[in-house]
């Protein structure tokens, strides 16, 4: 099947993507940063970069059930290949995902000034929703349900990072001399996320069955 059926297939895609899960956590981590700009609170940097990554973490969160189908266990085969259906999907999920981290930037930095670190910050976010699809990716080249596996990847990965000696930290302060070398780090998992993910989108190896000579 040619790709260039793939614009066919976005709008089909969204309509069986899963949002409810997406959309909650979302919700929830927009309500994170645009309650203190609301109410007018006034915040540091420290402070409203700690808010844009629990933002971050909610959106990952959302982000890992939405490689699920549904559907997937009542269709034996489908006409479009495996890496087509997932290129379907991310066409909705991407712009989705940058929408929304576009609004939880806008909210935050409305009143913060060139001083918040928004680049940065979006690298972590990008790397953590990333990690969150490629676990998903490859639990669903065995299961239905990618994202009962990949959350809970994401919360341990967030707590692992919080836990890292300062050396290799992931998380530092705005400001910090390992700022720079810490988002190198965030860089290098986003790439290997991504890897992961385009590896598993692959259709899956099939075992042809042995043939054995039989004796007459």
């Amino acid at each position: 099947m040619s790709v260039r059926v793939l614009p066919l297939l976005v709008l089909p895609a969204a309509r069986a993507t899963p949002w409810t899960a997406f959309l909650a956590a979302a919700g929830v981590g927009l309500a994170i940063v645009a309650v203190p700009a609301a109410f007018r609170v006034e915040l540091g940097v420290d402070d409203l970069v700690g808010l844009l990554r629990a933002a971050a973490v909610c959106g990952a969160l959302g982000l890992a059930f939405l490689l699920d189908d549904p559907a997937a266990r009542t269709i034996a085969t489908v006409p479009a290949p495996r890496p087509i259906r997932y290129a379907a999907r991310a066409g909705v999920i991407i712009p989705a995902a940058v929408a929304w981290w576009a609004v939880i930037l806008a909210v935050t930095g409305a009143g913060a000034g060139a001083a918040l670190p928004l680049g940065g910050v979006t690298v972590e976010a990008a790397a953590l929703a990333c990690v969150a699809l490629a676990v998903g990716a490859v639990r669903l080249r065995s299961s239905d349900a990618g994202g009962i596996v990949a959350a809970p990847a994401v919360l341990v990965l967030v707590v692992a990072a919080s836990r890292i000696p300062p050396d290799l930290a992931l998380y530092v302060p705005p400001g910090d001399d390992r700022w720079a070398a810490a988002h190198d780090r965030w860089a290098v998992l986003l790439a290997a996320a991504v890897a992961v993910a385009v590896w598993a989108v692959r259709e899956p190896t099939r075992r042809r069955p042995a043939i054995t000579a039989g004796r007459r």
